[in-house]
């Protein structure tokens, strides 16, 4: 971690019991990291207090360890890093694997290309290794918010991106869960009328090591709780406006 002056890139990395994948995921991203030649912090959000070695792991690699707060969702963990981030760009990336490291500087070499870069699964060139049902659902997810929100993206449920610093900051976010992410490019989306999202290609790798932390129950019935609640924020938007 460079800890000297305004860091040009912050990291957030949320993190739930993921002490094995962090122990190569640390040591490679700060590889990446080092290459670019930039200052930066990396955020390893665990959860509201230790379940594992994550402290220690840390420690060791020299990184910011921040417990959540509020609860102990993913979206406890995003807004958590957020509110302590420092940089003018923000980067946020999975912890299990599945965001490799060394995509990293393709997504920085885009910085001034966009309001929001994203490593997307859905444009030409993209694609998951996970199993064919979660495939299919999380396109299913992608392709339904995309035409009832009006968002100009076609990955809207990966968190691999790369935000300005002040933007995502500047955001009052309510989501409980990883529907958060939509959230988040609705509302840059209707803050700014100029914003423009950028897509690069991207192959979403399997997790690593471990077990996935989401209930797939709990996750449909959230996103369709959450469809609603945006386009009712929508439609008060765009009653303000007309």
């Amino acid at each position: 971690m460079i800890s000297h002056g305004t860091p040009e890139l912050t990291v957030i990395i949320p993190a739930f019991l993921e002490e094995a994948n962090l122990q190569w995921l640390l040591p490679d991203l700060q590889s990446q990291l080092k290459n670019l030649g930039i200052l930066y912090e990396i955020l390893v959000v665990d959860t509201q207090k230790p379940r594992d070695e994550t402290p220690a792991i840390c420690q060791k690699h020299k990184v910011i360890y921040l417990p959540r707060k509020g609860g102990s969702l993913y979206s406890h963990a995003l807004k958590t890093g957020i509110s302590r981030s420092k940089g003018v760009w923000i980067l946020c990336m999975d912890a299990d694997g599945s965001h490799s490291p060394a995509f990293v500087p393709s997504l920085w070499a885009k910085r001034n290309s966009a309001d929001l870069v994203i490593a997307s699964r859905y444009v030409k060139g993209g694609k998951t290794e996970n199993p064919a049902f979660l495939i299919f659902l999380s396109f299913l997810v992608n392709l339904t918010f995309r035409i009832a929100l009006n968002l100009s993206c076609h990955d809207v449920s990966n968190s691999f991106r790369l935000y300005r610093g002040d933007s995502l900051r500047s955001l009052t976010l309510e989501c409980q869960n990883f529907d958060i992410l939509e959230e988040i490019i609705l509302k840059l989306q209707l803050d700014n009328p100029s914003f423009n999202l950028l897509e690069i290609p991207f192959t979403f790798k399997s997790r690593k090591l471990g077990q996935t932390k989401r209930d797939l129950f709990a996750f449909a019935l959230g996103y369709w709780a959450t469809l609603h609640r945006l386009r009712r924020l929508t439609k008060a938007h765009r009653g303000k406006h007309q």
